[in-house]
């Protein structure tokens, strides 16, 4: 018997041996020492936020293997330590405001969103930046992300305080899609719809067939302070009403589109299209919501994610739903059921994402060589050999070249090399926001889902020309950006997200006869609670020149001529979500 057990161990050994031998064959060694990059003479440590999504479908977001990895190749040969501090996701500046309230604060400050950058700016959480200094130790970043005249244009009160890391193909928000159930049209023996009325006719169709087993069909969530209201809004835009209700940190209760849009989902609340207790249906912990349990049930109708090579809802979807069949919605006709009512907008328009990927800052109470391993950090992480592996791994293992050359993802894999969210994005949004791979269509094509029983790619493709067709008419921009903080935002933020988490809710569940006097009682009480200062600090600086302006066509100082989107691509389906 112990010879046995002797046996055993030895080969257990041996295998574990063996395991390591060929993790550490297959990390190659990037040395930032062959980069022109010097160690530093005295230990220093960098903390770096990662976004934790509280999922158990991607690794340790603090310490996996490519967190070691960068230690072992970065860290080791600079002598710099580098900590990735989990943020929460779904609460972003909660989990940044428990860091800075306990004196351990991050080196490196992230962020989407310009008014949070903001926020840390006015309250003294970032340093002014040393732009030459910080051009001559990270020329590859500065170069990726556009150079001087990109960081220009995100300067607060004429100074540096973060740096605008790149987003390709900004003006088309291309990577959110939204699925749909089309196998339920054919079973129905319906056509795809074209206008608003049809669009609900068949989602009352769905329902009484009994696809969705009794359960409403839409998967709305609760709501949050990221309410946007460009669809619903006037056209062209009305430039000091935009200026004012812009912002994904404040809802814009008041603004005219938002009534459209709570107006519209009253209707499909009273339709019984919605839960009749939705507003449960949070993220919280981001933990699967309830309207993604039901779509992977396939007991709703739509899906809604950013796009990535492996995406485990959907593969959890066709496991339970082998014989399903979804569809892209094109985002390029939205039809709004108040237009001859009311005379609400008649063009579809949106929110472009950020010319911006990630804002990066850094810490005001960083020492000199703690700023300097940073940027240093950024430099090597963009070096396009050290960028390639942290965005696609390991070959043969983690992904495989197709025949272009070019690197495919290998869906669901949990091996060795396991990687995080969205290919390891998380890590790498520091430098740029999109994984791009060739030309366009080659990087649409690598980020579409991989292992499914359906191959989205050309339709997703075909998504792209149609945003991008509409950027070009004007119809797709960004929220202002304003070079002083508006304070007001800060000191209220908090109070009216509670407010108009509260009275959205109500007004969607409201008998809709009772609609317009209960929004009408909400707005004042809700200008009251601090937004009517919102609106006027922005206004103020709007007027004195202190924000960009809207482009010349959504503001009406050019004329509009849409394109023919027909000639774009052919599209069936022309309800937008």
């Amino acid at each position: 018997m112990k010879k046995i057990v002797s046996v055993i161990l030895a080969v257990m050994m041996t295998l574990s041996l063996a395991s390591f031998a060929g993790a550490e064959s297959a990390s190659p060694k990037y040395n930032p020492l062959d980069y022109g990059m010097e160690p530093f003479a005295a230990p220093v440590t960098i903390k770096i936020p990662v976004f934790d999504r509280a999922r158990d479908d991607v690794p340790d977001v603090s310490s996996n293997y490519y967190t070691n990895w960068v230690n072992e190749n970065f860290g080791k040969n600079l002598n710099v330590t580098v900590e990735f501090v989990p943020i929460t996701r779904t609460d972003t500046m909660g989990a940044y405001n428990l860091l800075l309230a306990s004196g351990d604060w991050p080196t490196v400050f992230m962020e989407y969103d310009w008014p949070k950058v903001s926020q840390w700016a006015a309250d003294g959480a970032l340093a002014d930046i040393d732009v030459d200094a910080f051009i001559a130790t990270a020329p590859t970043w500065t170069e990726k992300a556009g150079d001087k005249a990109q960081f220009d244009m995100f300067q607060m009160q004429g100074a540096q305080k973060v740096l605008p890391a790149l987003r390709p193909y900004w003006d088309t928000n291309y990577t959110y899609i939204t699925f749909y159930r089309k196998d339920w049209y054919e079973q129905a023996g319906i056509e795809l719809p074209t206008t608003y009325e049809e669009y609900l006719a068949a989602l009352q169709k769905f329902m009484e067939l009994g696809f969705t087993n009794g359960k409403p069909i839409l998967p709305k969530k609760a709501f949050n302070e990221n309410f946007q209201v460009y669809a619903e809004s006037e056209w062209p835009r009305n430039e000091e009403e935009w200026a004012m209700y812009s912002d994904v940190s404040v809802a814009p209760l008041p603004a005219r589109g938002a009534y459209y849009l709570l107006k519209k989902q009253n209707l499909e609340y009273s339709l019984g299209l919605y839960s009749k207790e939705f507003e449960l249906d949070s993220e919280g912990d981001g933990s699967a919501t309830q309207a993604i349990t039901d779509f992977i049930n396939g007991e709703a109708y739509t899906y809604g994610n950013y796009l990535g090579a492996d995406m485990p809802d959907l593969t959890a979807f066709y496991q339970n739903n082998p014989d399903a069949k979804l569809g892209v919605i094109y985002n390029n006709t939205v039809y709004d059921p108040w237009v001859d009512a009311w005379g609400a907008r008649t063009v579809p328009q949106g929110r472009a994402t950020n010319p911006a990927g990630m804002f990066v800052g850094f810490s005001s109470k960083a020492s000199d060589d703690e700023l300097k391993a940073a940027w240093l950090y950024m430099e090597w992480l963009a070096q396009p050999d050290v960028l390639f592996y942290i965005q696609n791994g390991v070959e043969g293992e983690t992904y495989n070249l197709n025949a272009d050359g070019l690197p495919e993802v290998v869906g669901g894999y949990q091996g060795d090399y396991w990687m995080g969210y969205g290919n390891n994005k998380d890590y790498w949004c520091i430098v740029v926001e999109v994984r791009t791979v060739g030309t366009i269509e080659q990087t649409i094509a690598s980020i579409a889902p991989k292992g499914l029983p359906q191959d989205f790619t050309q339709e997703l493709i075909d998504n792209y020309y149609i945003l991008k067709a509409y950027a070009n008419d004007g119809l797709l921009y960004v929220d202002p950006f304003f070079s002083v903080n508006i304070d007001s935002v800060s000191e209220y933020a908090g109070d009216l997200k509670a407010k108009f988490v509260e009275y959205a809710t109500a007004l969607v569940k409201c008998d809709p006869e009772e609609f317009d006097a209960l929004y009408e009682q909400y707005v004042q009480e809700y200008k009251e609670a601090g937004y009517q200062a919102i609106m006027d600090e922005r206004l103020e600086a709007y007027k004195n020149g202190l924000s960009t302006v809207l482009p010349d066509i959504a503001s009406g100082r050019a004329p509009y001529e849409p394109s023919d989107i027909t000639k774009v691509v052919e599209t069936k389906y022309t309800i937008g979500q």
